[in-house]
């Protein structure tokens, strides 16, 4: 270990994306309390839902190889409308209604939604470790 430097920031974006969205929340606000300026460096760096908004057509075609659109659906019950509208813009007329239905269901617990979110941000992390997606927040760099 003597010698060897630790990019803490990157350790802790890390732990945090091992932790569900909720407990995610909990310990950014803590940590908020205590030193704003960590706080705001960690989201920067932490992949989020909303974070999807920066996928192209064919990396959301591969997300959905291993995520059910009803998985999708219900986790977008809890996301902006930014972020609904630009994911919902991907998908054929036959996707869109069958989302649509998802959306406009019965009224579902919020834990729910958090844990469908937390599961498909699990396959965006394998995904994005394979270098099969990128989700660049970085809007001057156009993905092609």
């Amino acid at each position: 270990m003597k010698g060897k430097k630790i990019d803490g920031l990157k350790q802790a974006v890390e732990m945090l994306q091992g932790l569900d969205l909720a407990a995610q929340q909990a310990v950014i606000a803590d940590i908020a309390r205590k030193d704003p300026e960590m706080a705001i460096k960690l989201k920067k760096n932490l992949v989020t839902f909303d974070d999807l908004q920066y996928l192209t057509v064919s990396m959301m075609k591969r997300l959905l190889q291993d995520v059910p659109l009803d998985t999708l659906g219900l986790a977008l019950r809890g996301c902006s409308r930014e972020v609904s509208d630009h994911l919902l813009g991907m998908f054929s007329t036959g996707m869109k209604r069958d989302i649509d239905d998802i959306l406009k269901g019965k009224p579902r617990p919020l834990s729910e939604v958090m844990d469908a979110q937390s599961k498909i941000m699990e396959v965006v992390m394998k995904l994005r470790e394979k270098g099969e997606i990128v989700l660049s927040k970085d809007k001057s760099e156009k993905m092609v």
